[in-house]
């Protein structure tokens, strides 16, 4: 056995015990009894599927996954799978059309990944989505520094068919006050009205 880092919080290294040629490695729990299998930046491919940690699916639908960070990274299984699992179950895995492309610059090629797909994993969370999906994963390297460029479409697993239900306690963010609406709709007004 040779002892590899993988990356538990997209922050900070955790060293375990993995077999040569492996590509995840295993750290026991703090309560010593499970082991868990943390993904590394090899398991970041086109087709790759990751949701959130704390997200909590129904007991009829089973994945196997790595951990990465925040987010666990399915094994074995494409974004189809997903679907048709969690369609079986009566759930709903909803697809975000702008897809998010992010790039990152570093001497290490596992690190500008790493640094891609962070800056990717927070624009999913700031969105309140709970899922991505990996689309592609380019890596070149120019004078001795590695560019790594992942672009992935945000996805979301929900139970109800509605992306957004109606929440007494949701604030809207970035939509025009009633006022401002009159206010904009009585320029246009005075505008067009001397033609």
């Amino acid at each position: 056995m040779s002892e590899q880092v993988a990356i538990l919080d997209l922050a900070e290294p955790v060293r375990g015990n993995g077999t040569a040629g492996s590509r995840a490695v295993s750290v026991e729990t703090a309560g010593g009894a499970d082991l868990v299998t943390i993904g590394t930046t090899k398991d970041i491919v086109a087709g790759s599927v990751l949701i959130k940690s704390s997200l909590r699916l129904p007991e009829s639908v089973h994945f196997a996954s790595r951990q990465y960070g925040s987010w666990k990274i399915l094994a074995g299984i494409d974004r189809f799978g997903v679907e048709r699992k969690l369609s079986e179950a009566g759930w709903n895995f909803f697809f975000m059309v702008p897809g998010i492309s992010r790039s990152a610059l570093s001497s290490n090629r596992s690190k500008a990944i790493r640094a891609a797909l962070k800056n990717i994993a927070s624009t999913t969370e700031a969105q309140s989505f709970n899922a991505l999906e990996i689309l592609g994963v380019t890596t070149r390297r120019f004078l001795g520094l590695h560019y790594a460029k992942v672009v992935a479409h945000a996805r979301h697993i929900k139970r109800s068919p509605f992306l957004r239900d109606l929440d007494p306690y949701h604030v809207s963010r970035n939509i025009w006050g009633f006022k401002r609406v009159l206010n904009r709709r009585a320029q246009i007004g005075r505008s067009t009205s001397g033609i």
